[in-house]
């Protein structure tokens, strides 16, 4: 008796231990040792338990070296993963199969100003070209400008063409300085502008307008407070650069610490405006008369407030043209005289419609015109050009497949660009010109072959989200490779903020790894972004943010009822603001998914306004000195809601070490608090990029490498056999 019961006991101790070690020892994976340390506070009556805070503070040394031990884990054990060295290769294939990649940047005194990339190249370098036909000229090589060292960059080029400002920080490191190029000698300037960013204004040959930052740190919380705008004359002294408008210089607009202030100027026009920037969209600005400029005390007139809900404006002479959604959630262009600039009485240029809304982020201005998208949920696109003249409208015929978004390339004659693309239509550039409606390749025209482009698919659809509001999905893949037996990998995008259109249709040959695979790529444009005009903004926005992350599940669920996938081949991702939507998706519902992949994600959004980039960011998520805020803000936090023993998807959580936008100690809280929690086998993995920002590798083998870490990461737990561990 005594032997039979000893057995029994055995087997139940055996049964008992093989249950602990499966849901809460986490034998699989060793992470590293994370301390807790009892950190609460109490905010409106609620206790806020906040064990991993001491990771905030990024310089100690023990953090520092938590950082590095988490890096060196993460990346010997995706070492394991096989084929990662294939997918490289697979993506600089497809990379070679583009002729060329081009970036305009201006038309100025005759020259075309460009970025170009060849196959074989790491970087974008800046060239001109006089005219269409002329001999290619190299102004600008990042990788060449300090030995050894790689530069990111932007460019802005003078009225006439004859100089360029490069704002210029080496790669990763976020901020950086104000060089001036001279385009004839191909020379440098001797000044510098230190820790800033500037550009050119339209109609302007000698002057920078700029915003200095505090320094060059980006972990420092004071690094985007009180930002002043300055200008600076080419070729005189940095140091006696004049401030145009500053929180202390202008007690009179109570302009806040953390907003931005930007000073316009237009070709033409005796009026420059000033914009007050945060994040919130809807634009508060004032007006003056350029002639006061630096007479040291400017006279600035109020054009705009929250409430006119303005989302962009431009100026042609004397009048003022906006886009707002103030009496039509899906935006209209209106026109009002800088002589009596009353909006009530602006006139209507074009207004969206119940079908189709105006584009905001695509208005492009010519000399004579300027030419202006409408949209169906900014998924499919018509063109028109308005011109100044006559004030009438007419539609552009574009003898193109996909979709098309013009962009400016000089206000001194009618050429502007068009982007050309689509869910299976490759990025390409063509020429129209506004006055004549000729339409050519123009001078930025790329050839490409892609051998399987032709199976490439994709779907439209709308789903039922939780409260029956219909959310866009858009689905991608290889209709050789895809069967609807619920067999298929599903890799799902999503945003949601800020009222960006985020995945508006673009082809882009990195997927092509995936695809080939018979990877699907789904595409949810959840509420929070602006693909259903303003009010599908706000419904995804504070208190109306879990829309955002209940329409992603909302999505998932409709793609594995329909058998696009099922739960254990289902992998999602979200960039930046997209980490609240990833993070809140599987905490939420950790049921729905196999792998998520928040990239540089908010995770904890109860502590960012904490961070350096926290405080402008207060209009779009909310703050804790709030008690409605507070509450929503709680309600998004990824960090907060992650509950103990839960089992949750595995995790490839990336962080660049310099990112100034979400800073690193955001996404390391989560990984830490989630490698402590979580109740699954599915491991948790902390990416930290000691080279980057917030937008990842600056040369082509970097990014290259990061897309295969995570592409194999995404397969290896969706269970495709050419991606496992090899121990």
């Amino acid at each position: 008796m005594f032997n039979e019961t000893n057995k029994e006991m055995k087997k139940l101790f055996l049964l008992l231990t093989a249950f602990v070690l499966g849901h809460f020892s986490f034998a699989q994976y060793q992470y590293p040792v994370t301390k807790t340390v009892d950190v609460s506070e109490t905010i409106f009556g609620t206790v806020v338990e906040d064990p991993y805070r001491w990771l905030e503070d990024i310089k100690n040394e023990e953090v520092l070296d938590w950082f590095k031990t988490q890096a060196a884990f993460t990346n010997s054990e995706m070492s394991k993963i096989s084929n990662q060295d294939k997918l490289i290769e697979e993506l600089k294939q497809y990379d070679a199969m583009r002729s060329v990649a081009y970036y305009p940047i201006a038309k100025a005194g005759g020259k075309y100003f460009y970025e170009k990339r060849l196959p074989n190249e790491q970087v974008y370098k800046v060239y001109y070209r006089q005219g269409r036909d002329g001999e290619e000229i190299l102004l600008f090589d990042p990788q060449k400008f300090k030995e050894g060292k790689t530069y990111d960059f932007s460019a802005s080029v003078n009225d006439e063409g004859s100089k360029i400002a490069l704002n210029l920080s080496e790669a990763g490191a976020e901020v950086g300085d104000i060089y001036i190029l001279d385009v004839a000698t191909v020379k440098f300037l001797p000044e510098v502008i230190p820790h800033s960013d500037g550009l050119f204004m339209e109609g302007n040959n000698t002057e920078i307008f700029y915003n200095q930052y505090k320094g060059y740190d980006v972990h420092d919380t004071e690094q985007l407070l009180n930002m002043p705008c300055k200008l600076h004359v080419v070729n005189t002294p940095v140091e006696n650069d004049l401030v145009i408008v500053s929180s202390e210089n202008n007690p009179e607009l109570n302009i806040k610490p953390e907003v931005i202030p930007v000073v316009y100027f237009f070709r033409n026009s005796p009026y420059m405006v000033l914009v007050l920037y945060t994040v919130d969209i809807q634009l508060t600005s004032y007006y003056a008369q350029v002639s006061e400029l630096k007479s040291g005390n400017v006279n600035w007139k109020p054009l705009t407030t929250r409430e006119n809900e303005v989302r962009n404006l431009f100026v042609k002479e004397n009048d003022v043209y906006l886009i707002t959604s103030k009496g039509n959630p899906r935006f209209k262009i209106i026109k009002t005289s800088f002589t009596d600039p009353d909006l009530n009485k602006a006139v209507t240029i074009a207004e969206g419609d119940e079908e189709w809304q105006i584009s905001i982020d695509y208005l492009a201005e010519t000399k004579d015109y300027f030419v202006f998208n409408k949209s169906k949920n900014e998924l499919i696109t018509k063109t028109y050009q308005y011109e100044y003249a006559t004030g009438m409208t007419s539609e552009v015929d574009v003898p193109l497949e996909g979709n098309v978004m013009p962009y400016s390339l000089s206000r001194d004659d009618n050429e502007l660009i068009l982007r050309n693309r689509g869910w299976t239509t490759p990025l390409n550039i063509y020429s129209y010109d506004a006055a004549t409606k000729e339409f050519s390749k123009g001078v930025f025209n790329m050839k490409f072959e892609y051998p399987n482009l032709g199976n490439i698919v994709y779907e439209e659809v709308e789903v039922p989200s939780w409260d029956g509001t219909l959310v866009p999905l858009s689905i991608v893949y290889d209709k050789n490779k895809f069967k609807k037996d619920g067999s298929n990998i599903v890799y799902m995008s999503g945003y949601g903020a800020y009222g960006i259109n985020a995945y508006i249709p673009a082809f882009n040959a990195i997927y092509f790894p995936l695809l080939n695979r018979g990877v699907v790529l789904a595409f949810a444009h959840v509420r929070g972004g602006g693909e259903k005009g303003s009010e599908w903004y706000h419904a995804g926005k504070k208190s109306t943010k879990p829309n955002t992350w209940k329409d992603f599940n909302a999505c998932a669920e409709w793609l594995i009822k329909n058998k696009y996938t099922s739960p254990d081949k289902f992998g999602i991702s979200g960039v930046s603001a997209g980490g609240i939507l990833i993070g809140r998706a599987i905490t939420e519902r950790p049921d729905l998914y196999k792998v998520a992949i928040p990239k540089v994600g908010a995770l904890n959004s109860l502590r960012e306004e904490f961070t350096p980039g926290g405080p402008v960011n207060i209009p779009e998520f909310g703050t804790i000195t709030i008690e409605e805020e507070f509450r929503a803000l709680m309600e998004m936090d990824a960090y907060h809601n992650i509950s103990k023993g839960v089992e949750y998807p595995a995790q490839f959580i990336t962080t660049g070490f310099n990112d100034p936008r979400v800073t690193s100690y955001i996404p390391a809280k989560f990984a830490a608090r989630m490698q402590n929690a979580n109740g699954s086998q599915n491991p948790v993995f902390l990416d930290v990029d000691y080279k980057s920002g917030h937008f990842g590798g600056s040369t082509v083998d970097e990014q290259f490498k990061q897309l295969a870490k995570e592409f194999a990461f995404l397969l290896w737990q969706c269970g495709d056999e050419e991606f496992q561990k090899v121990e």
